[in-house]
């Protein structure tokens, strides 16, 4: 308004020219307040988009939890990290039935937590809190409930859908897994596989039978009917209560005739039968003969003995034993006869070289040639000593072992099997030995835990314990590891394998001190359970403890979750708004002194 007036008047007035060099001076002065302006405006611009384009990370912006540690700024960036099979993700997806045609096809977006899981490669939270784990083939994964985490409500991800799977995201600051629904197990299943009868003596018959079990099913019980053949009636019911997948007895049957034999597995997936499980035996009273069993016993080594049993009756007579021994390929290698009407007979020793064989006895009786598959034997004339459960191991390798509840059978056989529990307690030592679950733990505490498995079940089993601190040495420091073995880098602590009887219980106590100033640290942004002013650790349950964290750093953290979310796009747009007005003013000031001259060198020329 000021420049107006004054270049109106100046014709009128020619005095008015004074009042025209002091605005010009003026301009001057505000001209190179505005450069000096737009000087430190280009500067802070600068700054402004190294922050931008290199924005700062967290310390603790990665975590031992990550899929992919650190994260991810593109969906091209996770799919290198998926080509490469970073921590397993490709296998860990591909168990589930995630394609990569699947990961490239999503996009991204920010979700909540309500009704989503969240994976992650370590576990923090215990059964009874909602954790589950998953075996992918190559290790374990755990999924939980997302609300779990004390982390904010919203997360970035790359959200798609599989056609195996269903729904399904991977959270751009880590990797990590999001579903909307739980890995679905195998259903369970079992079935009754087999009934084999094989006849001992004329009147007695050995019961064989066998059942299929997978994912989970248990086996309860086998359940024998026999009944009369022709007129179905019932004769007699034997049940034997049993997990085991194969089950024999002998059975004996005085009376005359023909017998059907039905077999019924009793299972957790309810009572199961079929064609195979049936099978029927003859009772007869006329002259029989049976080739009861082989044997072939090793004697130092290399030297073989043999022996045979047969049964006879009503009036049936033995007159010899052929004992065949073949090997490996099917070639006869020895053929030992012994002339006897007994109903057993050993066979003079002999000496083979190592290999694997087979004898099978063939018993000549007045009614023929009986033999029968329990008369057929295999035996192995073995290198050096081996363990008599399994031959792959020494006999002194601390492994051998029988199976405590059958003892035919290797104790890690997978017919062999047993329950052990880990359970865990806390105790804040400095604050009356209380349960350190219910109180705060302060600066200075001392904190112990104790680590506790049970075997169950009726087997010996070999049990390795492991603690991890992660979580723990975020605010304390190990000061007694309980005998055991601390790994500084994983911050896990093991001790020495221990082998526990049928109800056998081992303890191992450790000891923590809450450091003399608790940290501050911010929480982790992948691991938004990392400096959450909690400990927290499982060994069977998980033990939760509340940390006395300062002040500032719950009001800090807080207020951050209620500030605007703003990225980059609104630095920039904010940066060029300012940068735009700073150089209108400058432009403003540099045009009106521009003028200013070319009025007075008017003025001064005669022009005005």
């Amino acid at each position: 308004m000021m420049f107006r007036k004054l270049v109106s008047n100046l014709s009128f007035s020619p005095a008015l020219v004074g009042q025209l060099g002091f605005y010009a001076r003026r301009l001057r002065k505000e001209e190179t307040t505005r450069r000096v302006g737009l000087v430190f405006t280009a500067l802070a611009l600068i700054v402004q988009s190294l922050a931008v384009f290199s924005p700062p990370e967290a310390a603790n912006a990665a975590s031992a939890a990550d899929f992919i540690p650190g994260g991810v700024s593109s969906k091209q960036e996770l799919l290198t990290h998926f080509d490469k099979n970073t921590n397993n993700i490709r296998d860990i997806l591909a168990s589930l039935g995630i394609k990569r045609s699947e990961v490239a096809g999503t996009s991204q977006k920010t979700v909540g937590e309500a009704g989503r899981y969240n994976w992650s490669l370590t576990s923090l939270y215990s059964y009874s809190q909602g954790q589950r784990s998953w075996n992918y083939g190559k290790g374990t994964v755990y999924y939980r409930p997302m609300t779990l985490t004390q982390g904010g409500p919203n997360h970035v991800v790359f959200a798609g859908y599989s056609e195996a799977f269903g729904w399904f995201a991977l959270k751009k600051d880590c990797g990590n897994l999001v579903t909307t629904k739980p890995p679905q197990a195998p259903n369970p299943e079992a079935f009754c596989q087999s009934l084999k009868i094989q006849q001992l003596t004329p009147k007695r018959f050995r019961m064989n039978g066998a059942a299929v079990k997978k994912d989970g099913a248990v086996i309860k019980a086998y359940k024998y009917e026999i009944k009369r053949s022709g007129t179905g009636a019932l004769v007699d019911t034997k049940k034997f209560d049993t997990a085991s997948q194969s089950h024999d007895f002998v059975y004996e049957q005085n009376s005359p005739g023909k017998y059907n034999v039905r077999l019924t597995v009793i299972t957790s997936e309810g009572q199961k039968t079929s064609n195979d499980c049936y099978d029927s035996f003859v009772v007869d009273e006329k002259p029989a003969a049976v080739c009861v069993e082989a044997k072939a016993e090793i004697i130092n080594r290399t030297t073989v003995s043999l022996s045979g049993k047969a049964s006879t009756a009503n009036g049936a007579k033995i007159t010899k034993y052929v004992f065949v021994v073949k090997n490996s390929s099917g070639k006869e290698v020895k053929r030992v006869v012994v002339k006897s009407s007994k109903r057993s007979v050993t066979a003079d020793n002999f000496v083979l070289s190592e290999g694997q064989y087979v004898v099978t006895l063939s018993v000549h009786t007045s009614v023929g040639v009986k033999t029968d598959p329990t008369c057929a034997k295999p035996f192995t004339i073995v290198p050096n000593q081996v363990c008599p459960y399994n031959p792959s191991l020494p006999p002194n390798s601390p492994d051998c072992q029988p199976c405590p509840d059958n003892p035919d059978i290797w104790i890690k056989d997978e017919r062999c099997d047993s329950d052990v529990i880990s359970t865990k307690s806390s105790v804040n030592m400095s604050q009356g030995n209380v349960n350190a679950t219910t109180v705060t733990a302060r600066a200075g505490d001392r904190i112990s835990y104790t680590l506790t498995v049970e075997n169950k079940g009726l087997l010996f089993e070999k049990v390795t314990m492991s603690e991890d601190l992660n979580d723990v040495l975020e605010y304390a420091e190990l000061i007694d590891a309980g005998g055991g073995s601390f790994n500084k880098d994983t911050k896990v602590l093991t001790w020495p394998q221990v082998t526990l009887s049928a109800f056998q219980k081992e303890s191992r106590t450790i000891v923590i001190r809450m450091f003399d100033t608790i940290p501050t640290t911010n929480r982790g942004t992948s691991n938004q359970d990392s400096y959450d002013c909690r400990m927290v650790n499982t060994f069977g349950n998980s033990i939760d403890v509340d940390v006395e964290c300062a002040t500032e750093k719950k009001v800090v953290e807080q207020i951050t979750k209620e500030l605007p979310q703003t990225g980059p796009r609104e630095n920039m747009i904010f940066a060029a708004a300012l940068l735009a007005v700073v150089v209108y003013f400058y432009a403003r000031s540099r045009q009106l002194g521009k003028e200013v001259r070319l009025i007075r060198r008017n003025l001064n020329t005669g022009t005005i």
